[in-house]
């Protein structure tokens, strides 16, 4: 019922009473991780671990705790660990796979995930096809298997979903695109049905942001002492629509020796606006108003601890959370410093990527082509308004640009951040880098300009979007 508080307060008392009950401190850690207390979520799930140890569950449970601690390898130990111990439970060969795609071990990913189709017919291995389906390239060898498995009667919807997806996957390669276009279809029409709220329901957000960011209230920045600008950590933030090349940029930039990622990290919108909204009483974006110098150098501090621990030494680090796009104005007035690259691609390409792609999160625009013109809209004249009151502060760049012309496209958006040329840029990335976003096995692949006007296989489910992409040139 996501009443986590109550949650917490019955499995302490149970702790009091019963101090060796493993499935309360199962329960404290799944409430950690909810909250994102990571830290705390990795000692109470190794304490559940040692008071379980016939259970499978805490070990998948601390896998994705050090993953919220950035200790990803040593969820892949856990997780090989836990496929010793539990050999025959297919969760845990799902869940060891998807660890290795996070560190670029796609072998032994898809080693992983073959596994479970030959040794199951749980529903997990629908899940498990899915990523098949991501990874391996000779993906018509799946067909018939998924075929069967959609045939199969009282499937869950969830189910129904992800081999919706898993089959446009298959049938896109097969160059099968009117066949795939009905799987997409069918698999975002159920997910649809999951969405608690509507895009329309933003519109009066979004106007919200620009009546409070007036050319006054922008005006108000923090001040940064010589002493700080030389020392703090500079953010640079990567942000836009979803599915325009965020990951592949990220990836770039972090082949340069000054710069470091902290990936899709929701510390403005969540830390931030949380100790802003305590502080003033007041919900974003009416806490970018009347905000003190001291209230701003206090909610940077937050910010800057938070990225702080991505720095690895370097001096610029990176958040690549795009919908950050709606807090321009509030970066802006934090980070007078901070270096914002707004990535955009033909907009076709966006819409059919982010409809063949299974976002877990039920938001209408990922899965609504309607809601997602809206969606598109919102954002458009956002940032319109964005470019109008801060024309300096906002670097454009081209998904197309940063394919054909990588060098170019790079050096210009280091000479904007005041960095020197990468030399000696390397064509290959660093297959082991931890990346969580739907990208981490796409970007792992050598660039190729086949997702450029890969629309145009769809074009007549698409015309929509080819109209607003003219009318936005």
């Amino acid at each position: 019922m996501n009443d986590l508080a109550q949650a917490e307060r019955l499995y302490r008392e149970t702790i009091i009473s019963q101090p060796d009950c493993g499935q309360a401190y199962l329960g404290l850690g799944v409430i950690a991780l909810k909250i994102q207390q990571f830290d705390k979520a990795v000692s109470y799930l190794i304490k559940s671990c040692e008071l379980l140890p016939k259970e499978s569950s805490p070990l998948i449970h601390l896998s994705e705790a050090f993953n919220g601690v950035h200790s990803e390898v040593d969820g892949i130990t856990v997780l090989e660990y836990a496929v010793k111990q539990f050999p025959n439970q297919a969760v845990v060969h799902y869940y060891l796979g998807l660890q290795y795609i996070l560190l670029g071990e796609l072998e032994k990913a898809e080693k992983s995930l073959k596994g479970i189709i030959h040794r199951t017919n749980e529903p997990i291995t629908s899940f498990a096809l899915l990523e098949l389906t991501r990874l391996d390239i000779h993906t018509d060898q799946y067909l018939a298997l998924l075929e069967e498995r959609l045939r199969q009667p009282q499937l869950s919807e969830q189910e129904k979903i992800v081999l919706h997806y898993a089959l446009g996957n298959v049938l896109d390669r097969m160059q099968n695109h009117q066949q795939a276009w009905h799987h997409f279809e069918s698999a975002n029409s159920l997910q649809a049905k999951h969405c608690n709220f509507k895009t329309s329901e933003l519109s009066d957000f979004f106007e919200e942001i620009k009546s409070t960011a007036s050319p006054q209230v922008l005006a108000a920045q923090r001040t940064l002492t010589i002493d700080t600008s030389d020392t703090e950590i500079v953010p640079i933030f990567i942000l836009g629509l979803p599915r325009t090349g965020s990951t592949l940029l990220e990836q770039l930039l972090t082949e340069h020796q000054d710069i470091s990622s902290a990936g899709e990290v929701s510390y403005l919108s969540r830390e931030v606006a949380n100790f802003l909204t305590s502080e003033m009483k007041l919900h974003y974006p009416h806490t970018m108003a009347n905000i003190s110098n001291q209230q701003l150098n206090a909610a940077a501090q937050i910010y800057l601890e938070k990225m702080s621990v991505h720095a690895e030494g370097k001096s610029y680090v990176i958040d690549k959370l795009p919908a950050n796009f709606q807090s321009i104005g509030l970066i802006y007035k934090l980070f007078p410093n901070a270096k914002v690259i707004h990535i955009k691609r033909n907009l076709p390409d966006v819409a059919l990527s982010i409809f063949r792609n299974y976002f877990s999160e039920n938001e209408p625009y990922f899965c609504s082509l309607q809601e997602f013109k809206q969606y598109h809209s919102l954002y458009a004249d956002l940032m319109a308004y964005w470019h109008r009151q801060l024309p300096n502060f906002i670097y454009e760049v081209s998904y197309e640009n940063l394919v054909v012309n990588k060098t170019n496209t790079i050096n210009s958006i280091l000479a904007f951040c005041g960095l020197p040329s990468q030399k000696n840029q390397s064509n290959k990335h660093d297959n082991k880098k931890v990346i969580k976003t739907l990208s981490n096995i796409q970007v792992r692949r050598p660039m190729s300009t086949k997702s450029i006007e890969n629309c145009l296989n769809y074009a007549e489910y698409l015309g929509q979007f080819a109209e607003d992409e003219e009318g936005t040139r």
